[in-house]
C-alpha cells in the first residue's frame, strides 16, 4: 500500500508533464472505446467534448461495428490485451476511417491492430489497480477532445488530501453520484471501492439516482455525491434531504478553475479515499488481489 500511495502522490507532477505533450485531435463523431476503468475514461471523452464524440463499450462495438463507419475510433486499453478490444478492433477494420490505440504497451496486440498508437509514458504492470495508468489515460482523452484547459493539478491535489475524508463507505452499498464529467469519476470511485475494499458500491448519474436507486436506499448505505459539474446544486440538495431522513450522505466539494482541474480533483479524491479506507482496515494490499478464484474468473473473461 505504501508504494501505491507514493504512486498517487507523484501523480500530479507526472500528469502535468504529460499535459505538455501533443496528442492527436479527436474529430467530431470520433468514438472512444474502453472497458472497466477505460470505459470511465471513454465516457469522459463524451462529456468533455460536449457530446461531439461518443463512448462505447468494446463488446457493444463488436456487435454493431457499422457504428464506426467513416469515423475515427480511439481504443483505450492500458495493457492492450483485452479480448473485447481486440475483437472490436478487428470488427471495425475497413469500416473506421482511422483507429488509434491509447495504451502503455506500444508493442501490444491492440497496437498491432490499430493504425496509430498513442503510447502512455508508463510501464504496465499486470493485476494492479489503475491509479497513474487511469490518470494518464483520462488526460490523453481530455487532450484529444481539446477539453484540457488550465492544468495546475498540484493545486487541486492538496485540497483532495482533506476532501477525501468526506467520502464514506457504508456497511451496505456505497453510492457514488455525479453529473457530466463527474459521472466518469463516480464510476471510477466505485471501481476502486470494489478493488481495494471488496465492498458493494454503485455509480449513478446524479439526476437518475432520485428516479431509481433512492427507492431501495437503506440505513446502512452511504451516498457520496460530487458537487462538480452540478449547475443546479442537486448534490447539496439531495445530501441535505437524505440527512433529514436519517440517511448518511456526503457531498464531495468542487475544486479547481477549469474542467480538467475539477475532474482530476474528483479522481484524486477517489484514489486517496480508497487508500485511506484500506489503511483504516489494515489491508496490506487491495482486496481483489487476495481473491484468487474471482481474479482468475475475471482474467478468463477479460483476456
Amino acid at each position: 500500500m505504501e508504494a501505491l500511495r507514493a504512486e498517487v502522490e507523484s501523480e500530479p507532477g507526472l500528469l502535468e508533464d504529460y499535459a505538455k505533450t501533443r496528442v492527436p485531435r479527436a474529430p467530431n463523431g470520433a468514438i472512444f472505446v474502453g472497458a472497466g476503468d477505460s470505459y470511465a475514461a471513454a465516457l469522459a471523452g463524451f462529456y468533455g467534448s460536449g457530446g461531439r464524440c461518443a463512448a462505447m463499450d468494446p463488446y457493444a462495438l463488436r456487435r454493431d461495428p457499422q457504428a464506426a463507419r467513416g469515423l475515427e475510433v480511439f481504443f483505450i486499453s492500458v495493457s492492450g490485451r483485452t479480448s473485447s478490444n481486440l475483437a472490436a478492433a478487428d470488427a471495425v477494420t475497413g469500416l473506421a476511417r482511422r483507429t488509434v490505440a491509447i495504451t502503455a504497451e506500444a508493442s501490444s496486440p491492440l497496437s498491432g491492430k490499430c493504425d496509430d498508437v498513442l503510447a502512455l509514458p508508463m510501464k504496465y504492470e499486470p493485476r494492479m489497480p489503475g491509479l497513474v495508468s487511469f490518470g494518464l489515460s483520462l488526460l490523453a482523452v481530455m487532450k484529444a477532445v481539446r477539453a484540457a484547459g488550465k492544468c495546475d493539478l498540484e493545486s487541486v491535489f492538496t485540497p483532495a488530501v482533506e476532501d477525501c475524508n468526506s467520502v464514506l463507505t457504508g456497511r451496505g452499498t456505497t453510492y457514488f453520484l455525479g453529473n457530466s464529467l463527474a459521472y466518469p469519476a463516480a464510476r471510477y470511485a466505485a471501481a476502486k471501492t470494489y478493488e481495494f475494499l471488496g465492498s458493494k458500491a454503485h455509480p449513478e448519474l446524479l439526476e437518475e439516482f432520485s428516479h431509481m436507486e433512492l427507492f431501495t436506499l437503506e440505513k446502512p448505505d452511504v451516498v457520496n455525491a460530487f458537487a462538480a459539474f452540478d449547475p443546479s446544486g442537486l448534490a447539496g440538495r439531495l445530501g441535505a434531504a437524505l440527512a433529514r431522513e436519517g440517511y448518511t450522505a456526503r457531498v464531495v466539494p468542487s475544486r479547481g478553475t477549469s474542467d480538467l482541474e475539477r475532474l482530476f480533483h474528483a479522481v484524486f479524491v477517489c484514489q486517496l479515499s480508497a487508500l485511506n479506507r484500506s489503511a483504516g482496515r489494515r489491508l496490506s494490499r487491495p482486496r481483489f488481489l487476495s481473491d484468487r478464484g474471482r481474479l482468475e474468473t475475471s482474467d478468463s473473461m477479460i483476456y
